[in-house]
């Protein structure tokens, strides 16, 4: 008695057939929001809060309009990346 199969590619559920892959009806993988974007917008949004914060302890504290501006200038830099990559999405 000879328990192996004749073709090595047959297993017990039968011969593997070969042809054209099925479609699935989920969702692709590229369609889906993975960790590595929710990390990107995360930090995105936590340079926007930090920036903003910045810009304000520089005017209140400092007195530097032109410092504050600039970190102003950076947090609206940021959202309006944050606006148009999610539109181009």
């Amino acid at each position: 008695m000879d328990s192996k199969p004749a073709n090595p590619a047959d297993g017990a559920a039968g011969p593997v057939t070969r042809g054209p892959a099925t479609v699935s009806p989920r969702a692709h993988r590229a369609d889906t929001i993975g960790a590595a974007e929710v990390s990107n917008a995360l930090t995105k949004f936590a340079v926007v809060l930090l920036s903003s914060i910045n810009a304000v302890l520089w005017e209140v504290y400092t007195e530097a309009p032109v410092m504050a501006a600039i970190w102003a200038a950076i947090a609206v830099w940021f959202i309006v990346w944050m606006v148009r990559d999610a539109r181009n999405r």
